[in-house]
């Protein structure tokens, strides 16, 4: 972390000689994963949960204040439930990194929940709250990214002491966050001050912008993105409303200066997830100018949803620069590009792996360019690849096997989901990036299930391919009758020489795990034990005409012998 703070103090120079500011929070989330109780899985509240969350808050506190005062105060009631949530918080003069606290009152935990209490000159403000499977932070704004790095270094310990983690392990070593997502807010020192406001063409801007870089929306994702999930894209929703976010964005561009409550009003009601809901969006202006939100509608702040909980304070840090970056570039060169309308591309080609990293590269370029870019650090935990499924070599040439994200539908009617404080989804099918890498010869034939993957020429010696597969069958969800693909078989021939992976889905051999991983070296051991690789023999495979990158094997008819 310290590595960082060196680029963290040059951003905030470079934002400051452009007389910008840009303020930045954060809503990190915690779980305990060594627990199976429907409170750290789905539930919002029950069990230790509340004090849980309060031993959290405390050890926060005690990093980030010279002086606390810690208070209950009434939290938000979502439909369905029979009373607000709880909502612990602390009103405190921020301290410097590392200095002890000189009072921390906790009198004010006790007892019924009190008012937002009114904030002194110099004061912030932080909350704890629950969400389904986790404990939520509400971390006070932050004027500078250096500050935020104290912020996301402090929370990060604060959780370890409470015993709490940012991710998961599932019993077979698959590696998740903590499932309650890390999404960022950028605004200013006061809500007429926010650089929404001030900048009134930036809103708009981010709006195309994200729209033109999908690695935005999905190379910092959780695992459930598409339109099920927190944070879905304008074009994931209802076609109707992405051709009228078209109109919208360009008649605030024929604007000179929109007012907030012009800027609010015209795009509030398209940006939306596809019941209509604003809250669950890729870009959430539910806090930008609404005056329906009482109290805390008005604040200037707009959210970013795409976003997995980080495994660590680097990477949370790191994400909260780009975001910035991206966001002090478009205030002063604004975005007036036309809408991309993706189509099929977007949940096929553009969000792979392999694509996703030629983008993200892109806008690193665009930042550096505009003098805004990031230091070799943080660009380097940008582009870290995902940890690769499988890594073989064959006639001089690499097959990497690599997770790529996968869009998994709502099971049943989306507004009647709307009420509910989980949603149903079907996450039984998974997805894989095939990278063959093979310096001045073809890349050879690479099948799954006996059937043909395509290869596309990614530039240089790389050809990329993709698998879309039914890991295990789902109760409930779609398709019945349709069994998993397990283990999933890649063959790989090249040059007279063929090599077979198999990945499984649970214990070769079968069996099952008695306990969750313990920690993460014994979650990479499940993981490194499910993936067999054997020799191959060349044989021949079954070619399946497609107009899409990815071979979707559910689609399909039963495959060769295996």
């Amino acid at each position: 972390m310290r590595e960082l703070l060196a680029e963290c103090r040059a951003q905030d120079e470079a934002i400051s000689r452009a007389r910008l500011e840009i303020w930045l929070g954060a809503e990190p989330t915690f779980t305990d994963r060594s627990r199976q109780d429907p409170e750290w899985l789905w539930r919002a509240e029950g069990g230790d949960k509340e004090e849980r969350a309060e031993s959290l808050l405390r050890a926060l506190a005690a990093r980030l204040a010279a002086t606390a005062t810690l208070v209950r105060v009434e939290g938000r009631r979502f439909p369905g439930e029979e009373r607000p949530r709880f909502c612990l918080g602390a009103r405190y003069l921020p301290g410097k990194s590392g200095e002890a606290p000189r009072a921390l009152d906790p009198s004010g935990l006790a007892g019924s929940p009190s008012p937002l209490p009114a904030l002194g000159p110099g004061e912030r403000w932080l909350s704890v709250t629950p969400d389904p499977g986790v404990v939520e932070v509400n971390l006070a704004p932050a004027p500078d990214l250096a500050t935020f790095a104290h912020h996301a270094e402090s929370v990060y310990a604060a959780a370890e002491e409470a015993g709490l983690s940012p991710v998961r392990f599932r019993w077979n070593g698959h590696a998740t966050d903590s499932g309650g997502g890390g999404q960022l807010t950028l605004g200013g020192p006061a809500p007429e001050r926010s650089p929404f406001f001030l900048h009134p063409q930036l809103l708009p801007s981010m709006v195309r912008y994200l729209n033109h870089h999908p690695s935005l929306s999905y190379a910092f994702a959780p695992d459930c993105v598409g339109s099920a999930g927190q944070g879905p894209r304008p074009d994931e929703g209802v076609r109707e409303l992405f051709d009228e976010l078209g109109v919208a964005l360009d008649r605030l561009a024929a604007r000179e200066r929109p007012a907030p409550d012009e800027i609010w009003a015209t795009l509030a009601p398209l940006l939306v997830d596809a019941s209509g809901n604003s809250h669950r969006a890729e870009v959430n202006v539910e806090k930008l100018w609404n005056p329906h939100l009482p109290g805390r509608g008005r604040m200037g702040v707009v959210e970013f949803r795409s976003l997995r909980m980080p495994d660590g304070p680097r990477r949370l840090v790191a994400v909260a620069a780009l975001f910035r970056a991206v966001a002090a570039r478009l205030a002063l060169d604004p975005c007036d590009d036309p809408l991309v309308d993706w189509g099929p591309e977007l949940h096929d080609r553009v969000s792979l792996p392999f694509y996703l990293e030629q983008d993200l590269r892109d806008v690193l370029a665009d930042l550096e360019a505009q003098g805004f870019g990031l230091g070799s650090r943080t660009r380097a935990v940008l582009l870290s690849p995902p940890p690769e499924v499988a890594r073989v070599e064959l006639a001089g040439a690499v097959l990497s096997v690599r997770p790529a994200v996968d869009f998994w539908p709502l099971v049943g009617d989306v507004a009647s989901q709307e009420r509910s404080t989980a949603r149903t989804v079907d996450s039984s099918s998974e997805r894989v990036e095939l990278l063959v890498t093979s310096p001045g010869q073809p890349p050879g034939r690479v099948a799954a299930q006996g059937l043909e993957v395509p290869l596309e020429p990614g530039g240089g010696a790389n050809h990329v391919g993709a698998v879309r597969y039914r890991a295990f069958a789902p109760r409930p969800g779609l398709h019945p009758g349709l069994g998993p693909h397990d283990p999933l078989v890649v063959e790989w021939e090249r040059r007279g020489e063929a090599v077979r992976v198999e990945l499984h889905g649970w214990k070769p051999g079968g069996g099952a795990y008695e306990t969750l991983p313990a920690d993460a070296a014994e979650a990479e051991r499940r993981r490194r034990e499910r993936v067999v690789v054997r020799p191959g023999r060349p044989r021949g495979v079954r070619r399946v005409p497609s107009s899409r990158l990815t071979l979707d094997l559910r689609r399909l008819p039963t495959a060769l012998p295996t």
